[in-house]
C-alpha cells in the first residue's frame, strides 16, 4: 500500500473516530427522555408475576463505534500484512541468495558422478535455492496483489 493511499485511509479513520466521539460525548450529556424512578411516587408492587427485562437495544453510538473499528482495523490489518509479506519474501530472498553463493562454489561438482557426495550436495543446494526463490517470488506476487484490493 502506498503512502498516499495509506494516508487517507488513516485520515478518514481519524475523522470518523473523532465525530464519533464527538456524538458520544453529545448523547451521554444529554438529559434522559425517560422519567426516572426516584421523581415518581412509590407504587405497590403488583401481584402477577414480573414483567421479563427489557433488554437494551442497541444505539446508533455502539453501531457508530462498531463501524470506527471497522474503519480504522481494516486498513491497518491489510497494510500489516502487506508488509509481512514482504519482509518475509526478502528473508526468502537472502536465504535464496546465500544457498546460490554455495551453488556458485560447488559448481565443479557438476562434471562428476551424479552419485558422489560432491554432486548430491550441488543437487541439493540447487534445488533448496529455486525453493526459497519461488517462495520469495510467491509472497511478493501475493503482497503486490493484497496491495491492489
Amino acid at each position: 500500500m502506498d503512502r498516499v493511499r495509506f494516508g487517507r485511509a488513516l485520515g478518514y479513520g481519524a475523522r470518523h473516530a473523532a465525530k464519533t466521539l464527538l456524538q458520544a460525548a453529545d448523547a451521554a450529556r444529554a438529559p434522559s427522555p425517560a422519567p426516572s424512578r426516584a421523581a415518581s411516587p412509590a407504587q405497590p408492587p403488583a401481584a402477577g408475576p414480573a414483567p421479563p427485562p427489557v433488554r437494551p437495544s442497541v444505539t446508533p453510538s455502539a453501531r457508530e463505534v462498531k463501524h470506527l473499528g471497522r474503519s480504522l482495523w481494516s486498513p491497518l490489518a491489510r497494510f500489516s500484512s502487506v508488509v509481512w509479506l514482504q519482509v518475509t519474501g526478502l528473508l526468502f530472498a537472502m536465504m535464496a541468495l546465500f544457498l546460490l553463493q554455495g551453488v556458485w562454489q560447488q559448481r565443479a561438482a557438476l562434471h562428476l558422478p551424479p552419485g558422489s557426495h560432491p554432486a548430491e550436495r550441488f543437487y541439493l543446494l540447487c534445488a533448496a535455492s529455486l525453493a526459497f526463490a519461488y517462495f520469495s517470488v510467491s509472497n511478493f506476487v501475493r503482497a503486490s496483489r493484497r496491495d491492489r484490493r
